[in-house]
């Protein structure tokens, strides 16, 4: 583990109200009477069994086994909970726990405000302007991204599982949503953009969602994933890897991972960051090696060291600190000088 604040204590980090309290409590009963289960699987992209335990609990202190695959890197839920409970999971508890009772319409206006963020670094990224085009969303939630690229003149279509957002994006805002998955859902066009926006890393067997969803796309259409990247918790999360950690999340990506994945299922990478913010598109052709770049001696000496940095009583980033005490200074002087200025 990376420290003993990681063992499953059934500890909280974060402040939970009482929906919050209570869902929890609904859960932990759950796993203790076996409603929800586990079970222990090799690593899910290279095979191999040989892990490292990070974690015990996630930041809401319940039960999470996090492990790291030391033949490849990637960061895995292990024991995983199994489909089965997962699907009960989401459909009863997963909102209370994580949005601790948030109106649908402030949800929807969250997404709609993040939408203008994945229209902009696709906009730059993509080097074109985002008109006319089809826009498909796998876990759209609400539909507050696909709202706002329908704004800007796009044709959109979103999916998800749960009804109560489908439905509000669909009464309120006449979005064309569905409920469902790829396997289970007619497409009404072939998409210019295929968007997964915090989806991936809740989906038990991404790569076969990937292969699944390949034969929608064309070769010019391009694939948006976001998650949050394991190499940039220490900003996301104040330097706390702990306050990244959910039950629900079944992967923790870094780029290198991510890219590794995404090979497998036949994906060409055409940019991204540790973010992560990445785009891909469909290959031409079919990847019959599976070459990849073992993450694992990076990220683990990447996160024993915020660790142990995170005990310190300095920033991480130095130039930030400056810069914030040259501020100060300024500002201090700036009021002296004012206030000789009114007195005189």
């Amino acid at each position: 583990m990376l420290s003993r604040r990681f063992k499953n204590d059934g500890r909280a980090i974060l402040h939970l109200n009482e929906l919050q309290k209570n869902t929890k409590k609904q859960i932990e009963e759950k796993i203790r009477k076996g409603v929800y289960s586990f079970e222990e699987v090799p690593c899910y992209f290279c095979g191999k069994e040989d892990f490292e335990t990070l974690s015990e609990k996630d930041r809401y202190g319940l039960y999470h086994s996090v492990v790291i695959c030391r033949n490849c890197g990637l960061i895995q839920q292990n024991p995983q909970m199994t489909q089965e409970s997962c699907n009960q999971f989401y459909e009863v508890e997963y909102r209370k726990l994580y949005g601790g009772g948030i109106s649908t319409e402030e949800f929807f206006r969250n997404q709609h405000r993040r939408g203008a963020e994945i229209y902009n670094y696709l906009k730059t990224n993509l080097n074109t302007n985002l008109i006319n085009l089809k826009i498909f969303e796998v876990g759209t939630g609400a539909g507050g991204f696909l709202q706002y690229f329908r704004e800007k003149n796009n044709e959109a279509f979103g999916i998800d599982l749960g009804p109560e957002y489908i439905n509000f994006g669909k009464n309120k805002y006449n979005l064309n949503l569905k409920i469902g998955t790829i396997a289970n859902v007619k497409m009404p066009w072939i998409p210019d953009i295929v968007i997964y926006s915090h989806v991936l890393e809740h989906i038990l067997n991404p790569i076969e969602e990937f292969i699944a969803l390949k034969p929608l796309m064309s070769k010019d259409s391009y694939l948006y994933i976001e998650l949050p990247g394991v190499r940039t918790f220490h900003k996301n999360y104040e330097m706390n890897f702990l306050k990244c950690l959910q039950n629900a999340h079944v992967y923790y990506f870094t780029l290198t991972t991510l890219k590794n994945l995404l090979r497998k299922a036949d994906y060409d990478f055409v940019c991204g960051d540790e973010f992560i913010h990445s785009i891909f598109k469909p290959s031409s052709k079919v990847h019959t090696d599976y070459k990849f770049v073992n993450d694992y001696e990076e990220t683990i000496s990447f996160l024993k060291k915020m660790e142990r940095l995170r005990y310190l009583p300095i920033p991480i980033n130095i130039k930030i600190f400056i810069k914030k005490i040259l501020r100060k200074i300024h500002l201090y002087k700036f009021a002296v000088n004012l206030y000789y200025k009114v007195k005189s």
